[in-house]
């Protein structure tokens, strides 16, 4: 789901009747010695019933009363002199905090930020403030937004902090309590209350100070104006030169407001005013998340801020619209818009439209994107993204997110009608209805029971009118007509869909491919069960095709594999049961699977592994269902000498029955059957023995263990009908070295004896440095002849052993880690066989400290058989295929700041077999507190965005700012 990509602060506006001592305080006068009537140096309280005024004695005292009284009754009359002072007498003294001085004529209007939301606020100003600067009549950019900056800044440094008040502790005083001081409290005339001098509040949760407050009875309204600060319970302030509320705080004013959010967030405005309770408006105001730094005594300008004339909050309606609103970046103004509008901050959904997403590319030139979030209810949204195009039709984008009470629905949506067109933006064909679905949800039906699904496919087909350009024997071109309806693979990248192959559901692919799938799940602490329904699309390149007689620059077409080649799954069902004792002392599991495998077309030969079938494609659409029940058991066991040693037993029935064997078209012998019936059963039992050894020195740390894993199965037999649908991709490394059946699947099942050696290490520094190893291999009696692969040259069929487990030794496992504890680790995984040859291997570094960030990753592969039709990497030795070359796979990801701004980062893909970089990315980085701002340089080669061979380059901006949504970068960073 999209974030919404605007978040003002308006929460200022909220607290004007909170800035100020309600209606209902009354003065507590006394007559002095030359009868000037008046009170100085006390506290005055909201309820004369429970107020206890100072003896004589205490007025001269710095430790006066101190009250604390439920929330004033408007009824109730103010108290008398004599009742005051009669009071007294029970009054407890306590020693008052110290203020600061009060501000003189030139001081700032408002305090520094500095100053902390405590009962001890520091006694002045720091010295390195700014000098004092008065808020101008009228705001703008030059004068009062620079005037504000000071006013908020109480350092004079170049990345001064500012940040909000620490939210208050609780002050006992609940919401109907009140506790104020003043220096001076007077009553100049009749029903009006005057409090001068370090007036402080206490109430409903929020701290208020002012120079002075004003209270007339009769109209209700209040006043509070000089140096007025309010510190709200969750630590954001405001700040203001005059605040006016009346008595039902359903309306009121304040002028030259300053407010910072708990997210250091500023708002300024030249007026405020409470219309209503609903509807309050900010006039000629500026917002800023930046910190305001001030150097040499000037203060710079915000990395960015918006400026507009009036901020309407319409909490009815839920929205805040702006007028006239400018974004500038360092005062220079960029965008203008004259109505502006988003969800209110109170509102905790509301529609509107999100921010709009612009772009440019050579394939379909300027793009505008226009996400609007319709809000349809509490728990369900609706996100409606038209996206315009300079040379395509538009691209309507649609987006559903529901919540249930037991779960969660999302779903994606994409649509067109439009061409194909290549990397340059030229069209081919005829229009035609292209787009994808993306659709997952998941749910709880109980405790134990869920369910979940998602389906996934996209729409996007060959017309009529499409030819496929080649070159014949003499080199000129000959043109083949596609034929209409198969799939092109690259619809993602033409539109640049983003994240189009989530990983949702109990099914996933790390391939392009989709899964569209629905589970249902149960699960305790003693069983689990599953059953699965799953289907395949494949956006994987199947064909390249040229699509115009100019075979040079000629623009090329990648075509998928056809959907009726990608099977069904229909269904697959897993049960597993442990009982909660032991039985025999050790840990007993019983299962049972059972799959059920649909297909239109022959599948591939490589996953026939019969080498007795000299013609392995001979085989048709063949669908297959495989039931099988299982248990297994297991004891772990220590001696008192500390050999650790845990015998097994693994057992297995396994019953298949497979239909449509022959191709379509084959005539049945007599006697001879399209269906096949296969019966096995599989057993093994085993013993693991390890035993660590565990030495102590000096800050250091050792330990030792080799490893031991016997394993005997009776010789797997080869079924020449059964095929290899689950167990395709695995081979032998650190992960399945000790396993006793190294397939990953049930088709597949390891017999034989076996052994398993292997030897770790470990080494541990009390400085933080950390070394493991672990070296091993596996030793057959006698060769695997299921892990075999088949592979027809000509009309010879070679087997070939990818996995490494096929023969009577395994390659040898090597690998290592060490972490030095100060930011740099190593590691290497290797495969290497007999004579040294690395066969598989993995080796990185990274590095991390406070300004860099580094990983580099070599991948290389010699397991893989590689342009088979041009017999260039392989040889045959002994009736097999050995690979000759491999692939070398280069990645790195850099980040380095040479200052807290300043800094460049490098991500870089090469394919070393074919010696070119596939993708990179070089950037130049500037970044302060509130923006990251990035200079991209792009380079791919990859096949779906290379034009005709060459690479495709790009320069770009990124930018991405506080409280706005940033840029997208849809590079994934290396490991």
């Amino acid at each position: 789901m999209r974030k919404a990509s605007l978040k003002l602060s308006v929460g200022v506006l909220t607290l004007l009747a909170a800035g100020v001592v309600s209606g209902e305080a009354a003065a507590r006068p006394e007559t002095d010695a030359e009868g000037e009537l008046g009170v100085r140096g006390i506290r005055f309280f909201a309820d004369d019933s429970d107020m206890a005024a100072p003896t004589v004695e205490a007025v001269a005292r710095p430790a006066p009363v101190v009250t604390t009284a439920p929330a004033p009754d408007p009824a109730a009359p103010p108290a008398s002199v004599s009742q005051t002072v009669a009071d007294a007498s029970e009054a407890p003294h306590v020693t008052r905090p110290r203020r600061p001085a009060a501000p003189t004529a030139e001081a700032v209007a408002l305090p520094a930020l500095a100053q902390t939301a405590t009962d001890n606020p520091p006694a002045s100003v720091p010295a390195s403030a700014p000098a004092p600067v008065t808020m101008t009549a009228r705001l703008s950019d030059e004068q009062v937004l620079k005037a504000e900056r000071d006013r908020l800044n109480g350092k004079d440094s170049p990345n001064s902090n500012t940040p909000a008040e620490p939210p208050l502790p609780d002050d006992g005083l609940g919401e109907e309590g009140a506790f104020i001081t003043a220096d001076e409290v007077t009553s100049p005339e009749e029903n009006i209350m005057l409090a001068r001098g370090k007036v402080e509040m206490r109430w409903e949760g929020r701290l208020i100070r002012a120079d002075e407050v004003r209270y007339d009875q009769t109209t209700g309204k209040t006043v509070a104006t000089g140096n007025v600060q309010t510190i709200n319970p969750d630590g954001s302030v405001q700040y203001a030169d005059r605040l006016e509320v009346d008595n039902e705080h359903s309306s009121g004013t304040g002028d030259r407001i300053a407010y910072i959010d708990g997210e250091k967030s500023k708002l300024f405005a030249n007026k405020v005013e409470r219309l209503d309770e609903q509807t309050n408006r900010l006039s000629e105001a500026i917002f800023t998340p930046c910190e305001l730094c001030v150097k040499n005594n000037v203060t710079q300008e915000p990395t960015w801020h918006i400026q507009a004339s009036s901020i309407t909050q319409d909490k009815k309606h839920r929205v805040v619209i702006y007028r006239d609103a400018i974004i500038k970046a360092k005062g220079v103004p960029v965008l203008y818009l004259p109505v502006l509008w988003h969800a209110d901050v109170t509102a905790k959904r509301s529609s509107g439209f999100l921010m709009p997403k612009p772009g440019f590319s050579g394939r379909r030139g300027a793009t505008l994107e226009l996400p609007y979030l319709w809000a349809v209810s509490p728990y369900t949204d609706i996100i409606i993204s038209p996206e315009f195009s300079s040379k395509l039709n538009p691209l309507l984008y649609l987006e559903l997110n529901r919540r249930f009470y037991s779960g969660d629905l999302h779903s994606r949506f994409g649509v067109t009608n439009e061409r194909f067109f290549d990397n340059d933006g030229h069209k081919w064909g005829e229009s035609a209805t292209r787009g994808f679905m993306l659709l997952d949800g998941k749910f709880d039906i109980n405790e134990d029971w869920r369910w979940n699904f998602t389906a996934q496919r996209v729409w996007d087909k060959t017309s009529n009118g499409l030819l496929s350009w080649s070159a014949d024997a003499n080199g000129n071109p000959v043109s083949t007509p596609i034929a209409a309806g198969l799939p092109i693979s690259n619809f993602y990248e033409r539109y640049k869909v983003d994240e189009g192959f989530p990983y949702a559901g109990d099914f996933s692919s790390n391939s392009r491919r989709l899964i569209s799938q629905i589970n249902l799940v149960r699960q305790t602490d003693t069983a689990f069960f599953s059953a699965s329904l799953i289907s395949f699309q494949s956006l994987a390149i199947g064909g390249q095709h040229r699509l115009s007689s100019d075979l040079a620059t000629s623009p090329m077409l990648y075509l998928a594999e056809r959907d009726r080649n990608q099977p069904a799954v229909a269904p697959m069902i897993d049960a597993y049961w442990s009982p909660d004792q032991e039985i025999l002392g050790g840990r007993l599991t019983l299962s049972a699977n059972a799959v059920s495998i649909i297909r239109k077309t022959t599948p591939s030969t490589d996953i026939f592994l019969a080498p007795d079938i000299v013609n392995p494609d001979n085989r048709g659409p063949v669908d297959t269902a495989r039931a099988n029940i299982g248990l297994s058991w297991r004891r772990d066991m220590v001696t008192p000498g500390g050999l650790k040693f845990a015998p097994f037993l693994d057992a297995r029935h396994d019953e298949y029955y497979l239909r449509d064997y022959y191709k379509t078209g084959y005539d049945l012998q007599p006697g001879e059957e399209d269906t096949r019936r296969v019966s096995r059963s599989l057993g093994t039992v085993g013993l693991d023995l390890s035993y660590p050894l565990l030495r102590k020195f000096n800050g250091l740390s050792l330990v030792v263990e080799p490893i031991a894993q016997i394993a005997l199965s009776p010789d797997s037999q080869v079924e020449p009908f059964l095929t290899n649908e689950d167990s395709n991709a695995f081979e032998v490394d650190a992960t399945t070295l000790f396993k006793a059946n190294r397939s990953p699947g049930f088709d597949l099942y390891e017999g034989g004896k076996r052994l398993n050696v292997g030897l770790k290490t470990q080494l541990s520094y009390d400085s933080g440095f950390r070394f493991s190893s672990l070296i091993g291999r596996a030793f057959r009696k006698t060769p695997e002849e299921n892990f075999y692969r088949l592979y027809k040259i000509g009309n010879t069929t070679y087997k070939y052993d990818a996995s490494s487990l096929a023969n009577t030794k395994s390659d040898w496992i090597v690998q290592a880690d060490v972490d030095t504890g100060r930011g740099l680790r190593l590691y290497t995984r290797q495969r290497i066989g007999d004579d040294g040859t690395i066969r598989r291997g993995e080796t990185g570094v990274s590095y991390f400290s406070a300004n860099t960030q580094l990983t580099l990753r070599h991948q290389y592969d010699k397991t893989a058989l590689l342009g088979l039709k041009n017999n260039y990497n392989f040889t045959v030795v002994d009736g097999e295929l050995v690979p000759t070359v491999g692939y070398h796979d280069l990645q790195l990801f850099g980040q380095h700041f040479f200052n807290s701004r300043w800094g460049v980062s490098a991500q870089v893909s090469r394919d070393m077999l074919r010696d070119r970089w596939l993708r990179s990315e070089a950037s130049v980085i500037y970044k302060d507190d509130c923006a990251r701002l990035e200079l991209v340089y792009q380079r791919d080669e990859t096949a779906l965005l290379s034009n005709n061979g060459k690479a495709n380059e790009s320069i770009s901006v990124r930018i991405s700012l506080a409280t706005l949504a940033p840029s997208d970068d849809d590079f994934v960073n290396v490991r």
